[in-house]
């Protein structure tokens, strides 16, 4: 019991190591245009944490339901559980994207007096808020393997997240597009990330009706 407890939570104590490795790596390639630079993206980072805790909170939120509708075996209403949350999850990203593109430098002059950091993370924001729809996907699909106890798929979605995809994103797009390549890393990083979770969810949920079928007809 210990030990499948442990490997569950694995993937969650990596988010918090890998995503702290990925931001010294993002910050170390921001630093190259100066502390103003810097100061910005620290600002766009804060307020795009309100939709990331959001997205986290809800997927961890209805995790308990999925494990229990997969224990019981009620594929059905785990599954319906699963788009509902996902939608939701999607609208909710959604409305930030909208907000951050419209009052992005709003948001940033709470924080700031400087009119040129002002517009500087007004654009930051507007872009991180790019990503947020796909986390109502990336988080939930996470919780989803999580829930049912497939610690390797979800430890897969993490590094991928963190570190596989990541990484290297921001080193080429900084050569690419310089500043704004760098920031751009992560909505790019999250838009690939859904899809590869669409495809995983896919053909988990197809391969556990397949063995649901099979069960019955045993």
């Amino acid at each position: 019991m210990v030990a499948g407890v442990v490997a569950i939570g694995i993937p969650g104590a990596l988010i918090t190591v890998l995503l702290s490795v990925s931001n010294i790596i993002l910050n170390n390639f921001i630093g190259i245009y100066g502390s103003d630079a810097v100061a910005a993206y620290g600002i766009a980072y804060k307020v795009d944490m309100v939709p990331i805790m959001l997205s986290v909170g809800l997927s961890q939120g209805v995790a308990p339901l999925v494990g229990y509708y997969f224990g019981a075996g009620s594929r059905e209403k785990m599954s319906r559980i699963m788009r509902t949350a996902t939608v939701y999850g999607i609208l909710l990203g959604a409305v930030f994207t909208l907000a951050f593109c419209l009052f992005g430098t709003q948001l940033a002059g709470v924080f700031l007096h400087d009119e040129s950091l002002i517009q500087q993370a007004g654009s930051f924001i507007a872009v991180l808020g790019l990503s947020a729809p796909m986390l109502g996907i990336i988080n939930m699909v996470t919780s989803y393997f999580q829930a049912l106890g497939a610690a390797l798929k979800s430890l897969v979605i993490t590094v991928m997240r963190n570190a596989v995809l990541f990484i290297p994103a921001v080193a080429l797009l900084n050569r690419v597009w310089k500043l704004n390549g760098v920031i751009a890393a992560q909505p790019v990083v999250e838009t690939i990330l859904a899809f590869v979770c669409i495809a995983m969810y896919i053909r988990d949920h197809a391969a556990g009706i397949s063995l649901t079928a099979s069960e019955a007809k045993a």
